[in-house]
């Protein structure tokens, strides 16, 4: 993946993140203003409902009219009924309409008729709640009203209509809105610089990913390539001696198949390298006596280190019951018991100590051969990683076991780690959870 495609992926993810947030803004943004919108008129509305449905509230304003009116007979007027308990006039007021449209109260409306005086009967949608601008001729101010109309058959009044004033309201819906789209904006202005970061974090995982995959590729690549160019040199060389018995070739053919042993061992390696990057690394746990398998696996690397006048010790502090994958735990003992022997010389100790953690099972793999300077330390568990490239070409390792020991342990959700003793060796650590059933 070179710059320019990463450039490209992150740019992509950048947009993606941004316009993600955006519509999240946006949706936001609707939903809080519609339900503000809603909120906000709707105690007015059934405020105009409820006293559109008070007979009492009524008859206050016609009984109102009837004082200050010359044309009504004395004995026809109403009583003055009694207050409304909801009766909250301070931005709402009752019109008495005739059936030719024409304001009847007029005295009582007093300061208000001026801004009502534009104001027009309308009958098309009775009972119901309308939103009406009227124009104020004295500022030139446009007001907002919600209104109820309904019939009334009284005399002379043929219609009812209950106004309020909704200006107030709407003056702080607008800077509700303000404050709202104001910050809408400058949270996503952030949103564009976490949108940035959050590309940048996206695509990291992404190119380590592919260059862990590239460096794995080309060095898998060079180490196949060094056991095949010896075979096929070898395979040549008989084409090239028709004569040769096969006595006289054993060695070449010895080689190839060395050689050919080699390149199996690496390509199962690999293999196993590949699953466990792809979660295809299937553990198959059971429960295990520390002591008991520890015992057993040590036994044919005591014979090896007999062999080579090497001291192979195994110390078990506490037994315990473990739930582990015996094979794959099995392999990562041979991986380091195997380094032990290879990188120790005569007179050498290595030792296996089995002890009790909290919750863990702790094993030290210890050897008294050269120490690991820390710079390697960082690196030793890398995949083609070798220490001393010389010295494993000729112990025939890949640099893979240690990689391979790691993510089998990392899969039993356990740590392997290196240190140095003092005044010489190597103490390698593995954590692993006891899982105690």
């Amino acid at each position: 993946m070179d710059r320019k495609l990463s450039s490209k992926q992150q740019v992509s993810f950048f947009i993606m993140n941004m316009s993600v947030f955006a519509i999240i803004f946006i949706f936001l943004g609707v939903i809080i203003l519609q339900l503000l919108n809603q909120m906000a008129y709707r105690e007015t509305d059934e405020s105009l409902v409820k006293m559109s449905q008070e007979s009492e509230f009524i008859q206050q304003e016609i009984f109102r009219y009837q004082e200050g009116s010359l044309t009504f007979n004395p004995n026809e007027r109403l009583r003055e009924p009694p207050p409304s308990p909801s009766s909250n006039t301070f931005n709402t007021q009752i019109i008495l309409w005739s059936e030719k449209g024409e304001i009847l109260n007029e005295k009582t409306l007093g300061g208000r008729l001026s801004e009502l005086n534009n104001l027009r009967l309308q009958i098309d949608h009775l009972g119901e709640i309308q939103t009406i601008s009227i124009q104020n001729d004295e500022n030139e101010k446009e007001l907002t009203f919600h209104s109820i109309t309904q019939s009334y058959d009284y005399n002379e009044i043929a219609y009812v209509q209950i106004v309020s004033n909704v200006n107030q309201i709407q003056h702080s819906l607008q800077t509700f809105r303000f404050i709202v789209m104001g910050c809408m904006i400058v949270f996503w202005l952030l949103s564009i610089g976490i949108s940035y970061w959050l590309s940048v974090q996206f695509t990291k995982p992404v190119l380590k990913a592919w260059k862990r995959q590239q460096e794995f590729v080309e060095n898998a690549s060079h180490e196949l390539r060094t056991p095949l160019t010896i075979i096929q040199n070898r395979l040549e060389g008989l084409f090239r001696k028709p004569d040769q018995t096969i006595m006289d070739e054993s060695e070449n053919i010895a080689q190839a198949l060395n050689e050919t042993r080699r390149l199996a061992g690496l390509t199962t390696d690999l293999l196993m390298i590949a699953r466990s990057d792809a979660n295809q690394l299937i553990l198959d746990k059971t429960a295990t006596d520390t002591t008991k398998f520890l015992t057993e696996l040590v036994i044919p690397f005591k014979e090896m280190a007999e062999i080579d006048e090497k001291t192979l010790d195994l110390i078990t502090e506490h037994t315990l019951t473990v739930q582990i994958d015996q094979k794959k735990i099995y392999q990562v003992f041979v991986i380091l018991l195997d380094n032990a022997l290879k990188y120790t010389k005569k007179g050498d100790k290595i030792q296996v100590i089995s002890s009790k953690g909290h919750k863990t099972w702790e094993i030290h793999v210890t050897n008294t051969g050269p120490s690991i300077s820390k710079e390697e330390q960082a690196r030793i568990f890398d995949r083609f990683y070798r220490e001393d490239k010389s010295r494993s070409k000729e112990t025939g390792g890949y640099g893979l076991g240690l990689s391979i020991a790691k993510q089998i342990v990392e899969e039993h959700t356990g740590k392997i780690s290196v240190e140095n003793l003092s005044p010489q060796g190597v103490d390698f650590c593995i954590t692993l959870p006891r899982n105690e059933k």
